[in-house]
């Protein structure tokens, strides 16, 4: 269980990464490591489901703190969420469809 959530943390940040990169600009990869925490640790002290909102802010002010200019930061971090947080659903709503439909679930 560790290792997966390990796992999965380190690809939000390689995403997040990766959207920098998109939008011209490069952070290192602690860099990234420490503004993804500070973002889940926002995120958990804050009751809203799934951090909406929250997590987002908490990585646009590590990134910006980082030194990307706020605009990049803030188009870096939609494009990240968007892809991590947001469309997932969308396709395990699919998923679930699919399976209900032939009595999988």
């Amino acid at each position: 269980m560790l290792a997966g959530s390990t796992l999965a943390q380190l690809l939000v940040v390689l995403a997040l990464g990766a959207s920098l990169h998109a939008v011209g600009q490069r952070a290192s990869f602690a860099t990234l490591i420490a503004g993804n925490s500070l973002a889940a640790l926002i995120g958990t002290a804050v009751p809203v489901p799934g951090g909406a909102g929250v997590v987002e802010a908490g990585l646009i002010a590590g990134l910006t703190a980082a030194g990307i200019l706020q605009d990049q930061a803030v188009a870096a971090v939609l494009i990240q969420r968007f892809f991590t947080a947001y469309l997932p659903p969308v396709w395990g709503w699919f998923t679930l469809a699919w399976m209900r439909r032939r009595e999988y679930v």
